[in-house]
């Protein structure tokens, strides 16, 4: 069984749309839905109970999504964003990874508006016009990648660590020193462009940025997330 858990927090503008498309798709194994709220003060729970099951957790990212876990019946985790569209096909190249060998990673994604100009962005900010490869192409992976892991190797791995920021990031890292990963090509995780046109395409491409950088040089995830404002 696959169990996909999605943390949320009011995001009943985007959530059954997200949920209505994991309803349908289906793959070679049994699949979850598990919805992690952390208290939302909009109706996101009670449109995501005609879906899937709803966790009533603690606020965080990383306190939902480990939450999440503990009442989650796969052997492979599957976590989503609220504002994902995951495709058909999805499931099925996450078990096929798993029956080859692999024991987690994540998939190639594309943003549902205005792909080519963030992406191209990305790459003018990154310098990877100079021949440097997207961070997901290299098996590391943020949440928007989709991420995937094996059951056992999440518990050996203790799960997200308890940071407002940065814990899919510091997670993947950790995973990949210790585990046999694969980047997922195709399908392409499906996700949301509403940050970059809310706060501005140069401004959020920037913040990624710096907030990585900032992040490996040991700069506090609470100071962090604090300039990372949630947009919701």
């Amino acid at each position: 069984m696959i169990s996909i858990i999605i943390p949320t927090y009011n995001e009943a503008a985007v959530i059954e749309k997200t949920l209505e498309k994991l309803h349908v798709i289906s793959g070679e194994s049994e699949k979850e839905i598990i919805i992690a709220d952390g208290g939302s003060t909009d109706n996101t729970a009670e449109i995501a109970e005609i879906y899937g099951r709803v966790l009533h957790c603690r606020k965080g990212r990383a306190k939902q999504l480990n939450d999440g876990v503990k009442q989650a019946k796969g052997e492979i985790l599957f976590f989503v964003h609220a504002d994902m569209f995951v495709p058909q096909g999805a499931l099925t190249a996450i078990c096929n990874q798993i029956k080859e060998g692999y024991d987690g990673g994540g998939f190639a994604n594309e943003f549902d508006s205005h792909n080519k100009k963030i992406k191209r962005l990305g790459e003018i900010l990154n310098f990877r016009f100079l021949g440097g490869r997207e961070q997901s192409d290299r098996c590391i992976f943020y949440g928007d990648n989709g991420i995937f892991v094996k059951r056992d190797v999440f518990e050996k791995l203790g799960g997200f660590k308890d940071i407002p920021i940065m814990e899919d990031y510091d997670f993947s890292v950790r995973m990949k020193k210790q585990f046999k990963v694969k980047q997922i090509q195709f399908p392409k995780i499906i996700v949301s462009a509403r940050r970059h046109i809310a706060a501005g395409f140069f401004k959020t491409r920037m913040q990624w940025i710096l907030i990585k950088k900032l992040y490996l040089l040991g700069f506090s995830p609470q100071k962090l997330a604090k300039w990372y404002a949630d947009m919701r």
